[in-house]
């Protein structure tokens, strides 16, 4: 796999969990790594079959994209049941007072769409000014209090975290598989029907480019998201053996198909790779080419084997870690 930054990542719900991380008392518990495994974020695709969809990543509910992985690592969680905008002015004094009673206490809250339909971090205010202080994948600055009426997905939404709980490490990867399994397997609760999740995003990835229908943007994008979380995914699943507690027969298992599904997951990961460098990020290049299209139906194809392979591992520790806890319990 090639050299890269592990405190980086083009998966924004991750990056702004892992920036809330910094101000708990869990700062030095988790790295990304730790956060996008564990979240099941580095195990996430989700494909529409008609264009490739740049929205893909992000059609899920913040419940989903947020809270339970928070939850995993040890959060309790409060969200701002998000509102339309226009919205009349009590609806903001409400988010303007959630963001401003979470950074009173020292904790950034994670927002949605604030200068870009991203996930980022909401870190400050101040009050005479009438300004939030935001940050997202393409900006930093202010976001004046009237501004959440001008959002650029016309919506407001917020997540902020409350108690740090304990956790104990193989429960939290415990129900971290119990997310990532259900999930490959297309059984995750998504906003819209028509975009396909899990190993059927490829299914539905290929169909676009069988019908000479993709968007470049979108192509490209997904193909940023997705390949950047398969990096991650191989990253995590490496670390996961010497990190992992315990000397049973069964702790040796969990490490034996960690190291196992790394090597399946790392051909996934570089497979995007050369996607990536055949559709690059943003301009996408010419995905309707029939010699294009051709290429990376083959890169696809190797992709979903690869990470077929890689979630028949994950389901068999799955079931390692349910007898574990059977016996233990």
């Amino acid at each position: 796999m090639r050299e890269r930054s592990w405190e980086k990542t083009f998966t924004a719900a991750a990056q702004s969990i892992y920036a809330v991380l910094q101000y708990t008392d869990k700062k030095d518990m988790y790295t990304l790594v730790d956060v996008m495994g564990l979240t099941d974020h580095a195990f996430r695709i989700n494909i529409h079959p008609g264009d490739v969809s740049p929205a893909g990543p992000t059609m899920f509910s913040p419940t989903e994209l947020l809270e339970k992985g928070l939850h995993i690592l040890g959060f309790t969680c409060e969200h701002l049941h998000g509102f339309r905008t226009p919205a009349p002015p009590e609806k903001l004094e409400q988010a303007v007072k959630f963001a401003q009673e979470t950074i009173d206490r020292g904790i950034p809250a994670i927002g949605w769409s604030l200068f870009i339909p991203e996930f980022g971090v909401i870190y400050g205010y101040d009050d005479e000014k009438q300004e939030l202080y935001c940050k997202d994948p393409s900006h930093e600055g202010p976001l004046p209090y009237a501004k959440l009426n001008e959002l650029p997905l016309n919506f407001v939404c917020m997540v902020r975290v409350r108690e740090s709980i304990p956790v104990d490490p193989k429960q939290a990867w415990k129900r971290a598989l119990d997310r990532i399994v259900p999930f490959a397997r297309e059984q995750a609760p998504t906003l819209s029907k028509e975009f396909r999740h899990g190993l059927a995003g490829y299914e539905a990835w290929i169909q676009a480019f069988r019908n000479r229908t993709v968007n470049p943007f979108g192509n490209a994008y997904n193909a940023e998201v997705v390949g950047d979380a398969r990096e991650y995914a191989t990253q995590f699943l490496r670390s996961l053996p010497a990190k992992w507690p315990g000397n049973s027969e069964p702790d040796q298992r969990v490490r034996e198909l960690a190291e196992e599904a790394a090597v399946h997951y790392e051909k996934v990961a570089e497979a995007l790779l050369d996607f990536q460098q055949l559709f690059p990020h943003p301009h996408g290049g010419e995905p309707n080419d029939p010699a294009n299209a051709a290429e990376a139906i083959r890169l696809l194809q190797l992709a979903q084997t690869s990470e077929e392979a890689g979630v028949v591992l994950l389901e068999r520790m799955r079931a390692e870690l349910a007898g574990v806890e059977t016996v233990t319990s």
